[in-house]
């Protein structure tokens, strides 16, 4: 029986997307040559390479995924990380950089990028990829982590935004062209990470930001049983290895809603929680001002002594 469900037409294990609910992939800009390289080392680092590990299969999961899927998976994951920090960097917002260090199982970074005290979750998927998908064992009905409720009362256990970045090419369709996804171990010859290089590490690996999703929402999300089974298959492709929740980019916020307000209202209720931008000029907090004809960026210091002058259009 053929029902309706969210955004999802659904045909017996098939889930369809909705027109309304998909986001078409327009490249923001392309990952710089140094962000690839160092993506690239860790990836391989945390595979062939044997300085870290991670779990062979997903939370909740059945496959056990290659050495070149972990590889390709690890690759993007940190490129959408280095992306989130290039393009808020650019905005003149403080944070930290991502974590390149490469964890054995058991130990992982516990958040993906910090922000001005707040936390932030970075996902990727494929440029044609339309849903945000967090392995339903990995939450709890509160919205947090359950794999870093264990470490003690510090230890952070939600997170304040979930970004999603989505890539082309789709790196796992260059692994399998190359015939390199799903390699068996006595398969993978001596100069594999040369191989690797010459097929990853040239390639113009553009991304966008569909949008992200508040901490609020990831909760509501958990607790409206927002859930993809497993063994689904969506659009009568991709069959889910795992049960997922899901977030679709139709109905995420903009990626500059992290720092901006929406300036038609009169009244921010996420004021706290948006991100400072500095000025780049005094690195005082820089400001929405409206002028005579628009409105504007405008650096704070601009009636303090000496003052600063600086402005910027809004986007």
């Amino acid at each position: 029986m053929d029902y309706e469900a969210g955004e999802f037409h659904i045909e017996g294990r098939n889930y369809h997307f909705k027109e309304k609910s998909i986001k078409r992939f327009q490249a923001y800009a392309s990952m710089r040559e140094n962000d690839i390289e160092e993506c690239f080392d860790f990836a391989y680092g945390m595979s062939y390479g044997k300085e870290g590990e991670h779990r062979d299969h997903r939370t909740g999961g059945t496959l056990h995924r290659s050495k070149g899927q972990i590889f390709i998976n690890a690759f993007q994951g940190k490129m959408a990380e280095a992306a989130l920090y290039r393009y808020l960097r650019s905005r003149h917002i403080e944070l930290g950089k991502p974590d390149f260090s490469k964890y054995k199982l058991q130990k992982w970074d516990k958040y993906d990028l910090i922000c001005q005290g707040k936390c932030i979750s970075v996902k990727s998927t494929k440029s044609y990829g339309n849903l945000l998908l967090l392995e339903t064992k990995d939450w709890n009905e509160n919205g947090e982590y359950v794999p870093n409720l264990t470490e003690g009362e510090n230890t952070l256990k939600k997170y304040d935004y979930t970004v999603l970045v989505r890539f082309n090419p789709d790196g796992e369709k260059i692994m399998r062209e190359k015939d390199l996804l799903f390699q068996k171990k006595e398969e993978i010859p001596e100069n594999i990470k040369q191989i690797l290089a010459d097929c990853i590490c040239g390639v113009k690996w553009q991304y966008d930001f569909p949008g992200f999703i508040y901490y609020s929402e990831l909760v509501k999300m958990i607790r409206e049983n927002r859930i993809i089974p497993q063994n689904a298959f969506l659009n009568g492709r991709t069959k889910m290895d795992a049960e997922n929740y899901y977030f679709q980019t139709g109905n995420m916020h903009s990626i500059n809603e992290l720092y901006m307000r929406d300036i038609n209202e009169s009244y921010d209720e996420r004021a706290d929680l948006r991100l400072k931008r500095k000025c780049p000029e005094c690195g005082k907090e820089m400001v929405l001002r409206h002028g005579k004809y628009s409105w504007f960026w405008g650096c704070q210091g601009y009636f303090g002594s000496p003052k600063c002058r600086y402005t910027e259009p809004i986007e």
